[in-house]
């Protein structure tokens, strides 16, 4: 038997690039509810835009904001923790890198070199401009405590020389659908999903497989380590590429239709449909 953990993105992916509806998906995610597959949200989202998207999707499981920066695990899971995790009201939560404070001070100085736009630059309306958002989700977005995400409107050479900047600072950059974000060096969504295996494989008789699901380049750590990666076609950029991995499927359609094809897919294969 195996025990099958999926980790999924959003933007792009779970949600319709333009219109960010769930729509097309929601027979799929109520196919995992009823089989108790575990569907983990890997997000660049903030905990501040998860709390009402959650409501709608009706997600119970654990998730991962910002990239990687954070775990939280509902306090009521099954789930066995062993480690001291701090403890921030109906969840447990892990951190694997500095705040949002420390990622500002880092780049103050360096507008000046490069040409870019921090979410600390903007008020929410040029967000809303930018991203299409309505004036409430786009203040969420804004409520940070791990990353801070940039508009990037220099070179790929002078993204590279920024980075080089804040590697001794053990800061990176990674760059997402829309934004580049700044990050602490260990915020990975790779680190924070192989970390939940991990508590799955604890308390689990049976092999626990991943199956990860993303469209954009911050999502090529996390595809890359999964056990089945899915790269879900995008309407607005080409497939990123997963290192050696010849296995990982590009799904025909794009975002949340694509998304539930893959999902049928493999419950299929796995002979649960």
């Amino acid at each position: 038997m195996t025990t099958l953990l999926i980790f999924t993105d959003l933007d792009g992916t779970l949600l319709d690039h333009h219109t960010y509806s769930f729509k097309p998906a929601l027979a799929a995610l109520q196919s995992l509810k009823t089989f108790s597959i575990p569907c983990i949200i890997n997000t660049s989202k903030t905990f501040a835009e998860l709390a009402s998207l959650r409501k709608e999707l009706n997600h119970q499981d654990a998730f991962i904001v910002e990239n990687g920066s954070a775990v939280y695990i509902p306090k009521k899971t099954p789930l066995s923790i062993d480690e001291q995790l701090e403890d921030c009201g109906d969840y447990w939560r892990k951190s694997f890198g500095p705040k949002r404070d420390e990622l500002i001070k880092l780049t103050n100085d360096k507008q000046d070199q490069y040409t870019f736009k921090r979410f600390s630059d903007m008020t929410y309306q040029e967000l809303m401009s930018i991203t299409g958002l309505n004036s409430t989700n786009a203040q969420l977005a804004m409520q940070r405590e791990f990353t801070e995400p940039m508009v990037w409107t220099d070179s790929n050479l002078a993204l590279n020389a920024l980075r080089d900047d804040l590697a001794p600072y053990d800061v990176q950059i990674q760059k997402g659908g829309r934004f580049a974000h700044l990050m602490g060096e260990h915020c990975d969504k790779a680190n924070a999903m192989l970390w939940l295996k991990e508590l799955y494989e604890v308390q689990s008789d049976d092999d626990v497989i991943t199956m990860a699901l993303g469209d954009g380049e911050n999502d090529i750590g996390m595809l890359s380590q999964a056990d089945i990666p899915v790269v879900i076609r995008s309407p607005v950029h080409a497939p990123p590429e997963i290192p050696n991995r010849c296995d990982a499927w590009l799904t025909d359609a794009y975002g949340p239709e694509g998304w539930a094809q893959a999902i049928n897919l493999q419950l299929t294969k796995q002979g649960i449909l």
